[in-house]
């Protein structure tokens, strides 16, 4: 999948791998996610495989255009956007100096291997779940505005707009039960095959699990979802 990165920055995921992989509908406003992405990584999965390994992955996966590449690096865009019924860019609109992302630009078949069996969704549930606020609540000329009013056309219909709880809700439960999961099962895939990543935890002190599996249960490692009867309660 050849995408733009238009973040200006080397990172992990693409809008269009976040609304791949992240429980979204496909018409999400490519800038709600896009915004979100370089605080999910850093937050999120930076923390989770230490700094060398996310440097040495994410420079991988983005590429520069220059003079060189540009014919090249047009035409695997092109036939990726294709594939998957998007409008074809123009010569013109592949700039020196932009960067594409894309994991086809890995070599590592065990970096692929992480990519599309933890990586890719823990890293889109990652950018989901920052996003949740930012789309709720939007900063604009005229303050703080919700993205969709409690009532539409005046006629005093209600929307669907989530309030405080249903967000407060949906983060924690997408912490505990989604993205904690996911970084627990990715530590002890890669700690299994740690030959494979020796990048991986070397500037931050290691695991220390040695590769042992541990009583996972299918919820938080860290910590646990109770049932929450009294969410609607005022």
């Amino acid at each position: 999948m050849y995408r733009l990165n238009n973040l200006k920055r080397d990172v992990l995921i693409t809008p269009d791998e976040v609304i791949f992989h992240a429980p979204t509908d496909q018409e999400i406003d490519e800038r709600q996610i896009l915004q979100n992405i370089i605080v999910a990584e850093e937050r999120w999965i930076a923390n989770a495989i230490c700094d060398q390994f996310y440097e040495d992955f994410i420079s991988k996966k983005n590429v520069r255009v220059t003079q060189e590449n540009k014919a090249d690096l047009l035409a695997r865009i092109n036939a990726s956007y294709e594939l998957d019924g998007l409008n074809l860019i123009k010569d013109s609109d592949l700039k020196i100096g932009m960067i594409i992302n894309a994991i086809e630009f890995i070599e590592n078949p065990w970096y692929v291997k992480l990519w599309e069996r933890f990586l890719w969704k823990l890293t889109a549930e990652c950018v989901d779940m920052t996003a949740i606020v930012p789309s709720w609540l939007r900063h604009t000329s005229k303050g703080q505005q919700m993205n969709n009013p409690n009532a539409i056309g005046g006629n005093g219909a209600s929307s669907a707009t989530g309030g405080v709880k249903e967000i407060n809700f949906k983060q924690n439960s997408s912490i505990q039960d989604r993205i904690d999961p996911l970084l627990e099962r990715m530590h002890l895939w890669i700690c299994q095959n740690k030959e494979h990543f020796p990048l991986y935890c070397k500037d931050c002190g290691g695991c220390g699990c040695n590769g042992e599996l541990k009583d996972i249960d299918g919820v938080s490692h860290i910590r646990k979802t109770n049932f929450i009867t009294n969410i609607y309660d005022d």
